[in-house]
């Protein structure tokens, strides 16, 4: 039986509505808690809600501190910050991730080295980790891409063999665990995204957190312009004021955000859990068809399934693209690799990272996020069964 054309040549599409890739879950509660934290006329950095969201985040993923940032991107500056390593020090990164990765190294006046990630799911290569590590290095930042950590007990190894920090960039993962224990608990400090494509948001902000008593005291001065506001709010042990004890930044994050991300968090492993119906949906509806691959989930990992993404013919990566946005699916591919990039030209060329290259080549993200209804899922799978019919 011949399929029905392609809307990309002219046939109907499956939804005259697009289905687009993402959508943030914003309920009634939230709303409700943000109008609270407005009318208490706490609007300003690290109040009540905050430090009540600290808390709950902190007790969920099982880690000592929990601190909220205005960013993952200035958790993963602060991460490096709080070190105070010799300028020129190298940091690895891997290539195929946001520039915020090699930013955190970057602003602290550390030199990245690129590293190649996995074809299968885009992940830090652990077999080809070792190569880049010189007299030079300090640190290892690897990523949890789509939601996925990488092989974290065999990176925090060649770590300890070689007397490096580990900076886990979890800004996917929340809610994610690897062999039984929440993402956060992996490194010696892991930062975390609320932005608002992530599987939970506080509209802008992040996290960062650890088990290091010493280095969560120092975060606490140098996320507040190198202030002990910190413990004057929470001890006032001295007459109304603190004191400017070091130089930096102001990188916490408004009340009104803090009382969003309790809700938000509350709801988590229930929004997750819709991310993993719709996922088993596509797996069970997508296995089989020739040319079509998904990521590779790492050993021990149960994924908060951030992301869905299929791995197609590289030759026709951006036809099936077109093909099923025509049919309103609204696919997308993702990160460029960093060397790819203006910014970052001269840190490598294609060659350097196949297994980058070969896997941005294929990647293509499908739509995940719980208010996905079932008839958009439903639409979701047969497009791509369309598509790849005519492919």
């Amino acid at each position: 039986m011949q399929s029905a054309p392609l809307a990309l040549n002219g046939g109907t599409p499956l939804s005259a509505e697009p289905i687009l890739i993402h959508k943030p879950t914003i309920t009634d509660e939230d709303i409700q808690a943000v109008n609270e934290a407005m009318r208490s006329t706490f609007v300003s950095g690290d109040g009540p809600a905050c430090r009540e969201f600290e808390k709950r985040l902190a007790a969920y993923l099982g880690v000592k501190h929990a601190l909220f940032l205005n960013s993952c991107t200035t958790a993963l500056d602060l991460a490096f910050m709080i070190k105070d390593f010799p300028e020129g020090s190298e940091v690895i990164v891997p290539n195929f991730t946001y520039t915020s990765t090699a930013l955190g190294p970057i602003l602290n006046n550390l030199k990245i080295v690129l590293a190649d990630v996995r074809p299968d799911n885009g992940n830090l290569d652990i077999q080809k980790l070792e190569s880049y590590i010189t007299k030079k290095t300090v640190a290892i930042c690897p990523v949890d891409y789509a939601g996925n950590p990488p092989e974290m007990d065999e990176i925090n190894a060649i770590a300890r063999k070689y007397g490096l920090y580990v900076v886990q960039d979890s800004a996917q993962s929340i809610g994610s665990k690897y062999k039984g224990l929440y993402t956060g608990n992996q490194a010696d400090v892991s930062t975390f995204s609320f932005h608002g494509t992530k599987n939970m948001t506080t509209g802008e902000g992040g996290a960062i957190v650890t088990n290091d008593d010493v280095l969560a005291d120092r975060i606490k001065i140098m996320r507040e312009k190198g202030t002990d506001k910190y413990s004057f709010l929470t001890d006032n042990v001295t007459r109304g004021y603190y004191e400017y004890v070091d130089k930096e930044n102001s990188y916490v994050q408004s009340n009104i955000n803090g009382a969003m991300g309790v809700t938000q968090l509350a709801r988590l492993e229930a929004m997750n859990a819709v991310r993993r119906e719709i996922a088993e949906f596509y797996l069970a509806e997508l296995s089989g068809i020739e040319g079509l691959e998904f990521l590779q989930v790492t050993d021990g990992v149960d994924t908060n399934w951030h992301l869905f993404g299929m791995l197609v013919p590289e030759d026709k990566k951006y036809w099936i693209m077109d093909a099923l946005r025509a049919e309103g699916v609204m696919v997308n591919v993702h990160y460029t690799p960093l060397h790819r990039n203006k910014y970052f030209k001269d840190y490598g060329t294609d060659a350097d990272f196949p297994g980058s290259m070969q896997f941005f080549n294929r990647l293509l993200r499908l739509p995940i996020y719980p208010t996905l209804t079932q008839k958009e899922r439903e639409v979701a799978a047969e497009a791509v069964r369309k598509v790849f019919s005519n492919h």
